[in-house]
């Protein structure tokens, strides 16, 4: 998608393909962490490609693409990266239309994914973008590429700016956290979320390995 900002051409799906097979035999040089066959995995991550170059990339047209953030809110440091935003033209019902960010966000999962999930994220970057431009953005979009046994893409649409309430959970949870880092509380969300068994750390991890010594 960078290149596509200047060139408006997306890459052909092979170079999409041996970008991925590259990167797939550098991150796997000390082994597969999964429980799946690595295989049937990279076979997978093929096939979310191709649809992701069929279905996806041929209707963005990006500005921004892995722009990292950082804003302050209600005294806290933020940072955080937008994946994605093109431009798009919003009428506003009076007078000329303007220009707005949709800030969008690849993601992959296994199973479909319900409305409302990253949320939190996309607020997030909405703010982040305000502060930078000075106008309200257009939408936040997830792409979701769905793993299934036949892969299919989905697009979620939060529906306009993201809210006032919106922003006020955002920052509270922002202050949430802060405090809890200051105090040197640090909850393992993996347990809970079951996340452990995807990441690449759990082998190296106290919380895990805690839980697995005491089963």
């Amino acid at each position: 998608m960078r290149q596509k900002i200047t060139s408006y051409v997306d890459l052909p799906v092979g170079d999409m393909v041996d970008a991925y097979d590259t990167s797939w035999a550098a991150e796997t040089t000390e082994g597969f962490s999964g429980d799946e066959n690595p295989g049937k995995v990279k076979d997978k991550g093929v096939e979310l490609i191709k649809l992701y170059h069929k279905e996806v990339a041929p209707k963005i047209q990006p500005i921004l693409v892995e722009a990292p953030l950082q804003f302050s809110i209600n005294g806290q440091p933020y940072s955080g990266q937008i994946d994605l935003a093109e431009e798009v033209d919003v009428d506003l019902g009076w007078g000329p239309s303007e220009k707005r960010l949709v800030i969008r966000d690849t993601k992959t999962t296994g199973k479909t994914p319900g409305e409302g999930t990253y949320l939190l994220n996309m607020t997030g970057y909405a703010i982040s973008q305000r502060q930078v431009t000075g106008r309200l953005e257009a939408d936040t979009v997830l792409d979701y590429l769905v793993a299934l046994e036949r892969p299919k893409y989905k697009e979620i649409r939060m529906g306009g700016p993201v809210t006032d309430d919106q922003i006020r959970q955002f920052a509270g949870i922002v202050d949430e956290v802060s405090a809890t880092i200051k105090a040197g509380r640090f909850v393992p969300n993996g347990l809970i979320n079951g996340s452990c068994s995807w990441c690449g750390y759990k082998a190296m991890c106290p919380a895990h390995l805690e839980q697995n010594a005491n089963y």
